[in-house]
């Protein structure tokens, strides 16, 4: 269970709605005094970083998964992004 949990967390899956709740939160305790256009503009810009890099997180850890994954030996390999050499080794090119 905790295998999956971090996981789930490693993909990115849950970062994203966390702070989703998180930046709710600041803005739902904000004074109204403090809710300024200049505050929306802030929290605008707090979102697209915090999407921008949840994207670029999603992709690097991906690329280190894949990259991982190929340095196993061909028959424990669990991904579709097979070596050429693993592809010939299996059959599954001739």
């Amino acid at each position: 269970m905790l295998k999956v949990v971090l996981l789930y967390l490693a993909c990115g899956a849950a970062t994203f709605p966390l702070t989703l709740t998180a930046v709710r939160a600041a803005v739902s305790v904000a004074a109204p005094a403090r809710a300024t256009p200049a505050f929306h503009r802030r929290l605008d810009s707090a979102m697209s970083w915090s999407m921008t890099a949840w994207i670029l997180g999603v992709f690097v850890f991906y690329w280190s998964a894949v990259l991982i994954e190929r340095q196993k030996p061909c028959n424990d390999q669990r991904t579709n992004q097979l070596t050429i050499e693993c592809k010939i080794a299996l059959g599954a090119i001739r």
